[in-house]
């Protein structure tokens, strides 16, 4: 549907990540990693992942309730 409004938005997109990807790689510090280094990468990327869980969660929530509540005054 998205690509009748805007055909090249799904190539922005991909270009975006892209880019965002390997900017993230580059500002990583070349240099010899510890076990707790990335002991500390892996707890933060669980951190990151567990709240764009419970943000997607609650806004899946806000929508159905939003949903519910137009059904209902429909009716």
């Amino acid at each position: 549907m998205l690509d009748t409004h805007s055909p090249n938005l799904t190539k922005a997109i991909r270009f975006l990540v892209r880019e965002s990807r390997e900017r993230r790689h580059r500002i990583a510090a070349p240099g010899p990693v510890s076990k707790a280094g990335s002991k500390r990468r892996l707890g933060n990327r669980q951190v990151r992942e567990r709240h764009t869980f419970f943000a997607m969660f609650a806004l899946g929530l806000l929508l159905g309730g939003l949903e519910l509540f137009i059904v209902l005054h429909a009716l």
